[in-house]
């Protein structure tokens, strides 16, 4: 990425629409897109493009953009909370990243009869699930605040994954907040959940009652955030981890952290549930007793995962990653 000049690579797109920069350059050639810009003789596009290239890409391809269906009783609601819902679930982008509007229902009724004082999101996305979460405080007329944390980095089309482009998720997340009436009540921040947990203390004064981890489904990612976060939550506190069942999500953390760290152990209390109508899964967990060895720096498998993370950060990784030195460190990592 050129920041300056805001230009977004060709290469970059074409990988993730899973074809060649070549065959990308062809076509905008062919449905005559002039927006296209060379480099160094490589081809990009600029920024403010990008979204009416994706609406050319997928008339001409013969996507075709899926949605939720919603619930009867939120389409008819005039509550400003359930209309500014439904408008976010009618965004390309929103399906099937965004939680379903029956598992949002259920997030809502869970906070409206759990009563958390102090709720953290990590992984808001677009803010559907966060503002589910405040339509229950705001039912109860509860005092809290939502903390809701997430690199708001462009979305683009990703078939299968979204099939829409927002260039500033952070933005329309607050303006749904607006819009629902429930912007006092969510706090939202554009970082990792890594740096929100070294500055903890700076933005959340109280132990957080209701953990909610919807970021990064990597093991390594959600190791992370697990063992950041859970020394937060007090006995008696709730953790929830969306995207448990691999089989159909695709995503191996969430249930890495439920099978190695709280399926048999005595601190906690766990329920699966089955979602519908994909079974992505979610798993809502208690914390009974404390167990010092899931904090940082108590466990070395944990601190395995977490170093992973460190390493694709640095410079030296991003330069051996794709190289024989790079397979093998992945190897061996796999095999401890």
């Amino acid at each position: 990425m050129y920041k300056n000049e805001e230009l977004y690579p060709l290469a970059n797109l074409a990988q993730i629409l899973k074809t060649s920069p070549e065959d990308l350059a062809e076509f905008a050639e062919k449905v005559q897109f002039t927006a296209i810009t060379k480099v160094n003789s490589l081809d990009f596009i600029k920024k403010d493009d990008i979204e009416r290239f994706f609406e050319e890409y997928v008339l001409h391809s013969n996507i075709t953009p899926r949605y939720w269906k919603i619930l009867p009783h939120l389409d008819n609601s005039v509550l400003p909370w359930a209309t500014t819902l439904v408008k976010m679930y009618q965004e390309k982008f929103a399906y099937p990243t965004c939680v379903s509007p029956s598992q949002g229902q259920l997030l809502k009724e869970l906070v409206s009869n759990i009563n958390p004082q102090n709720i953290l999101e990590i992984g808001c996305f677009i803010g559907i699930s966060t503002i589910w979460m405040a339509a229950g405080l705001e039912e109860i007329e509860s005092k809290a605040i939502i903390h809701s944390v997430d690199l708001f980095e462009p979305i683009l089309l990703w078939t299968g994954y979204n099939y829409g482009y927002l260039n500033n998720p952070l933005e329309y997340a607050k303006n749904a907040a607006l819009s629902a009436q429930l912007s006092h009540r969510i706090s939202f921040y554009k970082m990792s959940s890594e740096e929100l947990g070294k500055k903890f203390s700076q933005f959340i004064d109280r132990p957080i009652d209701f953990l909610y981890i919807d970021g990064d489904h990597s093991v390594p990612g959600c190791v992370n955030d697990f063992v950041l976060f859970y020394p937060q939550v007090p006995i008696g506190g709730y953790i929830m981890l969306h995207d448990i069942y691999p089989k159909f999500c695709g995503y191996e953390g969430p249930r890495y952290i439920i099978d190695n760290f709280i399926k048999k152990s005595p601190h906690f209390d766990l329920v699966e549930i089955n979602t519908t109508p994909h079974n992505f899964g979610i798993a809502l967990i208690r914390k009974r007793s404390e167990d010092k060895n899931l904090y940082p720096g108590k466990n070395w498998r944990l601190e395995l995962h977490r170093a992973r993370i460190r390493l694709s950060k640095t410079t030296t990784w991003k330069k051996i990653k794709d190289k024989p030195m790079g397979n093998l460190v992945r190897k061996v990592i796999r095999r401890i």
